[in-house]
C-alpha cells in the first residue's frame, strides 16, 4: 500500500473508495478489526484526548482523593476511610453524568470507523453530541449511580449479614444489576447513536443483547480489562516498580487506551445490531465493511449509511 492510498484509507475508509476490489474486503470481524486498526491506531490518540476533556473534572476530584489517602493513610481508622471513599463515589455522580455527552460523540465516531467508514471527527463528534445529549446525560447519570449503590449497598448488606445470612440474597441481587448494567452500557451509548430509540428502549435492549449473548459480553468486557490486569499482577510480582507501574497505566488510558477499548466495543455492537436488529428493519444494512458472500461483481460500490 503506498502513501496515496493509506492516507485515504485513513481518511475515508476502504469502503470510501469506489473503486477498489471486493476481493480486498475483510471476510469476518476478526479481520475486519485488524484493519480498521492498522490504519486508525493513530487517530485513536486525537479520539482519547478530545473524549478526555470531559472527564477533568472526576480526574482533579480523584487526585485530590488519592492524595489525601497518601497523605493520611497511616492515621486513618478504617471508618475514616470508608467515609472518604462514600464522599469520593457520591461527588463523582455529576463528575461521570457530564461525560455523556462526549461518549456519544466519540461513540458515533468509532461506530463509522469500526464499519471501515470515513467520519471526520470534530465535525460527526459534534453533531453526534447535539442530536444524542439527553439521552446519553441519563446513561452517564446511571453510570455515576451504580458505583455509589454497590459501595453503599455493600457496606449496609455486608453489615447485616453478621445478623442473618438472608441478607446474601439482596446482596446477591444488587451485584447482579451492577453487573448487567455494566455489561448493557457498552451497548447503550453505540445503540443511542445509530438507531432513533425512546430512552427506555436502549436501556432495554441493551440489557437484553446483553443477557442473550452473555458469554461474549464477558469476553468483550475482560478485553478492556487486559491492561489493568497485567500491569496489578506485574505490581503484586514487583511491589518496588508498583508506582511506576500505576504511572505508565493512568498515562496509557489518558491518551490511548479509552478509545482503543471503546473501538473494540463498537466493533462488538455492530457485530450485534447487524445481526440481530438490522434484519427486522426495513432497509437497513447488515455485515458492514465485510465482503458479501454471493457477491460477482469485480468492484463494490456501497450504500450510503442511512442509519
Amino acid at each position: 500500500m503506498g502513501f496515496r492510498d493509506l492516507m485515504n484509507n485513513y481518511y475515508y475508509g476502504k469502503q470510501g473508495k469506489a473503486d477498489y476490489t471486493i476481493e480486498s474486503m475483510p471476510q469476518n470481524r476478526r479481520q475486519l478489526f485488524g484493519e480498521v486498526l492498522k490504519v486508525r491506531w493513530s487517530a485513536l490518540f486525537g479520539v482519547n484526548l478530545l473524549y478526555m476533556i470531559a472527564w477533568i473534572p472526576a480526574i482533579i476530584w480523584t487526585g485530590l482523593n488519592v492524595t489525601a489517602l497518601l497523605n493520611g493513610a497511616e492515621t486513618m481508622s478504617g471508618e475514616v476511610m470508608s467515609g472518604l471513599l462514600s464522599t469520593w463515589l457520591l461527588i463523582m455522580i455529576p463528575c461521570i453524568a457530564i461525560t455523556g455527552p462526549f461518549n456519544a460523540g466519540v461513540s458515533y465516531v468509532l461506530r463509522n470507523w469500526a464499519r471501515d467508514e470515513h467520519s471526520f471527527v470534530l465535525s460527526d463528534f459534534k453533531d453526534a453530541l447535539k442530536a444524542n445529549w439527553k439521552q446519553s446525560l441519563v446513561m452517564s447519570l446511571i453510570d455515576g449511580i451504580m458505583p455509589f449503590l454497590m459501595y453503599t449497598g455493600l457496606r449496609f448488606y455486608g453489615a447485616m449479614m453478621a445478623n442473618s445470612g438472608i441478607y446474601a440474597v439482596p446482596l446477591g441481587l444488587m451485584l447482579l444489576v451492577g453487573i448487567l448494567w455494566t455489561l448493557a452500557s457498552m451497548l447503550a451509548y453505540p445503540m443511542l447513536i445509530t438507531y432513533d430509540l425512546k430512552t427506555k428502549d436502549v436501556i432495554r435492549n441493551s440489557v437484553l443483547l446483553s443477557v442473550a449473548k452473555l458469554p461474549f459480553a464477558v469476553l468483550i468486557k475482560l478485553l478492556t480489562l487486559v491492561i489493568p490486569a497485567l500491569a496489578l499482577g506485574l505490581a503484586l510480582l514487583i511491589p518496588s516498580i508498583q508506582m511506576q507501574v500505576i504511572m505508565i497505566v493512568v498515562m496509557l488510558y489518558l491518551v490511548f487506551l479509552v478509545a482503543f477499548n471503546k473501538l473494540i466495543v463498537a466493533s462488538y455492537a455492530n457485530w450485534l445490531f447487524e445481526t440481530y436488529l438490522n434484519p427486522n428493519i426495513e432497509g437497513a444494512r447488515t455485515n458492514i465493511g465485510l465482503r458479501p458472500e454471493d457477491w460477482d461483481d469485480v468492484t463494490y460500490i456501497p450504500e450510503d449509511d442511512e442509519d
